[in-house]
């Protein structure tokens, strides 16, 4: 259903993500977040690069997924450096190290 397909669309990019309760750095870390912990490696990837565009660190984006071994266990943590690995390789940039320095 096209029109089922356009309002739910409309309700996460016009409603859902306009809201101004948290900023959008804060709102893609939560996804990533979620989708580290959910196991959704396609999604991530695409959140992990709007997390990039919109101001998160890469030491930011790194701890959020480290965080999630409590919640996923250590697969989907491996799963989740592995989608992190490929962005930063896209972008040109190197992972972050533990000491913040890179």
């Amino acid at each position: 259903d096209r029109r089922l397909a356009r309002e739910l669309s409309m309700f996460f990019t016009g409603k859902l993500y306009s809201r101004e309760v948290i900023s959008q750095k804060q709102r893609e870390l939560c996804a990533v977040a979620s989708l580290t912990a959910l196991h959704r490696p396609s999604e991530l990837h695409a959140h992990i690069h709007a997390a990039l565009n919109v101001g998160a660190t890469r030491q930011e984006i790194a701890e959020v997924i480290f965080q999630q071994v409590t919640y996923g266990g250590m697969p989907v943590v491996q799963t989740a450096l592995e989608v992190y690995g490929r962005v930063l390789a896209e972008r040109g940039e190197p992972f972050p190290a533990e000491d913040g320095s890179a």
